[in-house]
C-alpha cells in the first residue's frame, strides 16, 4: 500500500553493530540532536519507551495528544503513530527494542502481558511520582551503561535488565490495578489483536477471525464483550477508522478513492458512509480540517 508516512527501524538511529538489529537506549537530548526529523509524525516497526525526567510539552499518539510532564513514561507498539513537541529543557531516556529482542520464542505473545503495550485496552502514558520512578531510573542508567561498550553476554544482561524494566513499570501502570488479573486475560484476544493487526484491511467480517481462532463468533463476541465492554465488529471497525484517519492525514497523495480501497472497500461511497457514521465527518471533510 503506498504510503508517504516514514517507517522508522532500529539501524536508522544506530551504528553498524550487532544489537541495533533488535536494541538501542539513549539520551534524549543526544536523540534529539542528531535525529531532528523524528519531531515530525512517523511509525516506528519496533517497541518504544519514552521516560521523561524534565521538561513540558506534548506528545501524539494515533490523534490522541498527552500532556508532557516530569516523571512520565510513554509507551509505543510497533505501528503506532506519533509526534511530540517538546521544550528545549527536556530530558530523558528512549528505549527501543523488538519483539524478537525481547522473546525468546518468536511469535509469542509474552510483551502482551503488560498493561501499557495492550492498545486496545489502555493508554499509552504512566504519570508518577518521582519517588516511584527511582526504580526505574535505576534500571535505564543499568541499561546506558551495560549498552556503552560491547561487553560478554551483553545481549542476555540488556534482556535481563528489560524484563526488570517493564515489571516495575507495570507494577505502577495505574490500569493493571483495575484490570483483570492477567492470568484471566483470555489468550484468544492476544491472537485476535495480531490477527486484526494483520487482516484488518482485506477481511472485514468477524467470521474469518472466530474461525482463525477456532470459535465460533458468538463466543468470540462474548470474549471482547465482557473483557473490553465491546463487540469484536467494534474493535474491526475502530481498526479501520483509525487507519482511515492515518491515511487521510499523513498520505495526502492519496485520493479518497485510494485510501477506500487501500482499506478494502471496493465502494468508495460506502466507506464515506461508514468513515462518516463513526467519526461524524465524511472522508474529505476530515482532510479539510486537518
Amino acid at each position: 500500500m503506498p504510503e508517504k508516512l516514514p517507517v522508522y527501524r532500529i539501524p536508522d538511529f544506530t551504528a553498524a553493530r550487532a544489537l541495533t538489529h533488535g536494541f538501542h537506549v539513549v539520551d534524549l537530548q543526544a536523540h534529539r540532536q542528531k535525529h531532528a526529523f523524528v519531531q515530525a509524525p512517523h511509525k516506528h516497526d519496533f517497541y518504544l519507551l519514552l521516560h521523561i525526567r524534565q521538561g513540558q510539552g506534548t506528545h501524539t499518539i494515533d490523534f490522541t495528544t498527552y500532556d508532557l510532564r516530569p516523571n512520565s513514561v510513554f509507551f509505543l507498539t510497533p505501528g503506532q503513530v506519533h509526534a511530540w513537541d517538546l521544550s528545549p529543557d527536556t530530558q530523558g531516556t528512549l528505549l527501543f527494542f523488538s519483539p524478537d529482542f525481547y522473546q525468546e520464542a518468536p511469535g509469542s505473545e509474552q510483551l502482551r502481558q503488560f498493561p501499557f503495550f495492550r492498545a486496545w485496552q489502555n493508554p499509552a502514558v504512566l504519570y508518577a511520582e518521582a519517588a516511584q520512578l527511582t526504580p526505574v531510573e535505576n534500571l535505564l542508567q543499568d541499561l546506558l551503561r551495560e549498552y556503552a561498550q560491547p561487553l560478554s553476554l551483553q545481549t542476555e544482561a540488556l534482556r535481563a535488565y528489560l524484563r526488570l524494566l517493564l515489571i516495575f513499570l507495570a507494577r505502577l501502570y495505574p490500569a493493571a490495578h483495575a484490570a483483570q488479573d492477567n492470568a484471566n486475560w483470555p489468550f484468544y484476544l492476544y491472537q485476535l489483536e495480531a490477527l486484526v493487526e494483520q487482516h484488518y484491511r482485506e477481511h472485514h467480517p468477524v467470521k474469518f477471525y472466530a474461525d482463525a481462532l477456532h470459535l465460533s463468533a458468538k463466543y468470540l463476541n462474548e470474549l471482547c464483550k465482557q473483557n473490553l465492554g465491546k463487540t469484536t465488529s467494534d474493535l474491526l471497525q475502530e481498526r479501520l477508522v483509525l487507519e482511515a484517519r492515518r491515511l487521510l492525514t499523513h498520505s495526502p497523495h492519496l485520493n479518497i478513492t485510494q485510501v477506500a480501497h487501500a482499506l478494502g472497500f471496493e465502494d468508495n461511497s460506502y466507506f464515506s458512509r461508514f468513515f462518516k457514521k463513526h467519526t461524524g465527518n465524511t472522508p474529505e471533510q476530515f482532510r479539510q480540517r486537518g
